[in-house]
């Protein structure tokens, strides 16, 4: 009985490690692993600055979850529900706000599980309503892992100093 007890428990044991070590590999990508997300995230953020280019709203409705938020360097407001306050009237704003030209350095991508944050510096030349203006700053994307499709839950833009 006391063998039986014991096997018992050691099964247990061991069954409880196995499912630990299963939910650790997936919680935390490996470093290989971690850097091909890295490289999908980088992507995706410089292809929604094309797709602000070409005005392509289907590209915006599939890279925003439907509750995303974003502190955009030009409102002091969070702005939410992008699906409801944005992509109704996105061809207006792409028009208001034309990328002319950006830049990404130093990307870092960190990566938990199905979140991913993105940080990086910028450089942007901008018409805006315009007038030409060029600035750097600083820009922060959480991405969320859907299904097989990382999406911005958040963004933080910041402009360092005033825009030229």
């Amino acid at each position: 009985m006391r063998q039986r007890f014991s096997l018992i428990l050691l099964l247990l044991v061991a069954a409880g490690m196995g499912l630990g070590l299963m939910v650790a590999s997936k919680a935390f990508a490996g470093p290989s692993e971690q850097q091909a997300i890295a490289e999908q995230i980088i992507a995706r953020e410089k292809a929604s600055v094309e797709a602000w280019r070409r005005k392509d709203k289907a590209f915006f409705a599939d890279f925003l979850t439907d509750d995303s938020t974003y502190f955009n360097s030009f409102n002091p407001y969070l702005e939410t529900d992008p699906k409801t306050n944005m992509l109704p009237k996105f061809e207006q704003i792409a028009e208001m706000f034309k990328m002319l030209d950006f830049q990404m350095y130093n990307p870092r991508v960190q990566v938990y599980g199905d979140t991913a944050i993105l940080t990086y510096n910028s450089s942007a030349t901008v018409n805006m309503a315009g007038r030409v203006m060029h600035y750097t700053g600083k820009m922060t994307s959480v991405y969320l892992k859907q299904g097989d499709t990382w999406r911005v839950v958040h963004g933080h833009e910041s402009i360092n100093g005033t825009p030229q």
